[in-house]
């Protein structure tokens, strides 16, 4: 909300309300990442392990606010708010097979990556609390970096000269795809 004085200049949330804000945020990125790593197990491709481990470090900054969170005030809590967990509308809910499955969802995400970061950029400036100045510079720059991530992924995989784009679009099954590259790259006799 916008002071009448200065419209430019926002008042800051009370600290209770910045930590729920962030601390729910976090949780819903876990959620993605997580929902991410399983449509893409059988894309077989090593994106579901890397979408895994933006889960894992999302749960790694989920755990850091909980910290401040207890830090700042011990009193046990009820316990955490329900997420939903379901997906949005439109969302895939069936495992991804193909490049162009596989593109539309990373494009996805990386919109959904953007996102989450001007949400922590936003949290950043208006924090108050002390606790927490050290940490989201923190989690802003790994918010960048899966951002980046995620446009490298999208690169690699869109376009008609993409790497491995005609194996990559095959329903191949599990684990025969690296055999696939190996063979379609020697000569023929």
């Amino acid at each position: 909300m916008a002071r009448p004085d200065h419209p430019l200049m926002t008042t800051p949330l009370l600290p209770q309300e910045l930590l729920t804000l962030a601390l729910d945020h976090e949780r819903q990125e876990m959620h993605r990442y997580r929902r991410l790593a399983f449509l893409f197990l059988t894309f077989g491709r090593g994106i579901s392990p890397l979408m895994a481990v933006l889960g894992v470090e999302s749960e790694k900054r989920l755990a850091e606010l909980h910290r401040v969170a207890c830090d700042l005030d011990p009193a046990p809590s009820t316990g955490e708010p329900p997420v939903a967990t379901s997906p949005a509308p439109g969302e895939m809910l069936h495992p991804i097979h193909h490049r162009g499955q596989a593109v539309a969802m990373l494009k996805r995400a990386e919109a959904q990556a953007e996102h989450a970061l001007r949400v922590t950029e936003h949290l950043q400036r208006r924090n108050v609390i002390p606790a927490l100045a050290s940490l989201l510079p923190g989690q802003l720059a790994q918010k960048q970096a899966e951002r980046h991530i995620l446009q490298e992924l999208i690169a690699a995989y869109d376009g008609e000269f993409a790497r491995d784009g005609q194996l990559a679009s095959r329903p191949w099954p599990r684990g025969w795809l690296s055999g696939a590259r190996r063979l379609h790259r020697l000569p023929a006799d």
